[in-house]
């Protein structure tokens, strides 16, 4: 099994680097880790260029070659930000720390420690028996998915980015966000060459004619009573103006309509009738 010989490897390099280490770190001398020695030696060496001015509580000012930086030994910070980002003291820190005698190893930050190495691969791996001798468990059986051969001829090279293909006059940018649509029955995704629809003799699918939607009326339009402002060439329109659409003209007659249903009929004056009394006491009068 591919897998499990890959586990098995990689178990028995760890164990190994693991036993290494200690063994290495048991020969080491000091406080601090040989790289760490070296790498604080520099800082030591570069201290010599740095003068040193106390200012109580532990705060110095730290002249380096025209330069001041502000060093607390307490806290273990500087302005420049070394010795707070590294754990080691830098430069300024090494100045300060000898101003007060106390020895560099001291101020480095114990993550660097002999004696937090040994802590790190202090637990070792246990090795494993041999397959053979494996307690069954008698569980189900895990296999491996069933391998599917595919058809046609497997592909060789890798797949290619946009552009990276070149053709005949350089390199071309290919239709990769493209969608596609047949020629055939207008749908998308497939051209003619792949219609089924083109295979199986259908006919095509007829493409309807575009009808443009009529503009909407608005409900207060609707509502308002139209105001005519030409009463004599409303009779008149349709001769006079040209040919309109079915829907302006339906809007034209029904304004016709209602303008005249609206127009006061020219009543003419009539004679009022005689009274009943009146008929009856005229013969009495002198």
């Amino acid at each position: 099994m591919p897998f499990l010989s890959m586990v098995q490897t990689i178990k028995g390099q760890i164990m190994a680097r693991i036993y290494s280490k200690k063994e290495e770190a048991g020969k080491w001398h000091g406080k601090i880790c040989p790289k760490i020695r070296k790498r604080l030696e520099r800082h030591v060496e570069a201290a010599n260029t740095c003068t040193a001015d106390p200012a109580g509580l532990g705060i110095f000012q730290v002249n380096d070659r025209g330069a001041d930086f502000e060093v607390d030994i307490k806290s273990r910070t500087c302005s420049c930000r070394r010795w707070d980002l590294t754990g080691i003291p830098c430069c300024h820190g090494v100045a300060a720390c000898r101003h007060e005698k106390i020895p560099p190893e001291e101020m480095v930050h114990s993550c660097y420690s002999i004696e937090t190495y040994l802590k790190a691969y202090e637990h070792i791996i246990m090795p494993c028996r041999d397959v053979a001798e494996w307690q069954r468990m008698y569980g189900r059986e895990i296999l491996p998915p069933p391998i599917l051969k595919k058809k046609g001829r497997r592909k060789k090279n890798r797949r290619q980015q946009p552009e990276e293909k070149e053709g005949r006059a350089g390199r071309k940018m290919g239709r990769g966000g493209a969608v596609i649509h047949c020629s055939y029955c207008g749908a998308a995704g497939h051209n003619i060459g792949g219609c089924t629809d083109f295979k199986l003799g259908l006919r095509p699918k007829k493409k309807g004619k575009i009808v443009r939607a009529e503009p909407p009326v608005s409900s207060d339009s609707e509502n308002e009573d139209p105001v005519l402002t030409q009463e004599q060439n409303m009779h008149t329109m349709g001769l006079s103006q040209p040919e309109h659409t079915p829907y302006e003209a339906e809007v034209i007659s029904t304004l016709i309509v209602e303008t005249q249903s609206h127009q006061r009929q020219n009543v003419q004056p009539t004679a009022l009738p005689e009274n009943a009394f009146i008929q009856a006491n005229v013969q009495m009068q002198p």
